[in-house]
């Protein structure tokens, strides 16, 4: 932004002098117009990649029932946000809720995320528009007739070629109404949301895992031969998540080799997560690992 000495330039003073009142108050004008131009352009600020709402599914709260509330996330193109595990970098957003006495809110329904390559690294997170779910409990001796003030601090991170520190005080005003539930605006967003939630695998279904040569060899037997799978931890540092993750069908599952993380400084028991098939159905799996050859 130009800086004017003064508020004005300086001139030699006698070329000043010798300038008649109207081509004074000429110029006087057009260095006004000027600046209010400079100032113009120096206050404008860069466009928020990222614009975060709290939302509801119903349009009215009913005492002692619960509701869905969501935090939407708009992103613009090439932005994203993390999932519970974030991968190479970043974090989750995470919420801190000011409720009326007595509303209590449950934890985040994270949908299935996806790799995004990040340069030489593979996040894991959401693009686009994404709508993490939160149950909220409705105290019984709430009033009818009223409105209840719901309140969400959101402190997230959003990265394209670079990563912004972003923080978010959401507001959201309830009407309260006793009988039955009316849908929202956003109801057919959430519906679209809970068909991305991961689904806990059929009791049919056993996992396995076995930790051997810097890898953790994944089986999952489904009763049908599965010819994709990718699976997300929900620990970090488990897995090198940039490595590709090699799928072999079997006649009754899938085999899915992931390289070990480098990172990793205890031995794995367990491996949780989430897998996705091919026909992008995802399941949270829980898979005992076992020690074979280093």
């Amino acid at each position: 932004m130009t800086h004017y000495r003064d508020g004005f330039p300086h001139c030699d003073a006698d070329v000043v002098a010798g300038v008649n009142w109207i081509s004074m108050s000429f110029l006087l004008v057009l260095l006004a117009i000027g600046a209010s131009s400079v100032h113009s352009f120096g206050a404008a600020s860069p466009p928020v990649p990222v614009k975060a709402e709290l939302v509801s599914e119903a349009s009215a709260g009913n005492p002692g029932r619960s509701l869905s509330l969501g935090l939407w996330f708009e992103m613009n193109e090439g932005w994203h946000i993390y999932w519970l595990n974030p991968g190479d970098s970043g974090e989750p957003p995470r919420v801190e809720w000011h409720l009326p006495e007595g509303f209590q809110a449950g934890t985040i329904q994270w949908p299935t995320p996806h790799r995004i390559a990040d340069h030489t690294l593979v996040d894991y997170g959401y693009e686009g528009n994404v709508l993490l779910i939160v149950p909220i409990h409705l105290p019984a001796t709430l009033r009818s007739g009223g409105a209840a003030r719901l309140e969400a601090t959101v402190k997230y991170l959003v990265c394209r070629d670079i990563c912004i520190p972003e923080t978010a005080n959401l507001t959201l005003s309830l009407p309260i109404r006793k009988g039955g539930m009316t849908a929202s605006k956003w109801r057919s967003q959430f519906i679209r949301t809970r068909a991305r939630l991961p689904r806990h695998a059929p009791a049919s279904w056993k996992a396995t895992a076995v930790e051997e040569r810097n890898q953790f060899i994944l089986t999952l037997r489904t009763g049908a031969t599965e010819r994709e799978a990718v699976f997300f931890p929900f620990e970090v540092d488990q897995i090198k998540n940039a490595a590709p993750q090699q799928a072999v069908p079997l006649q009754d599952g899938v085999r899915l080799s992931l390289q070990m993380s480098d990172l990793l400084l205890k031995p794995v028991s367990r491996l949780r997560g989430v897998v996705v098939l091919g026909d992008q159905k995802a399941f949270v799996l829980d898979a005992p690992v076992s020690h074979g050859a280093r």
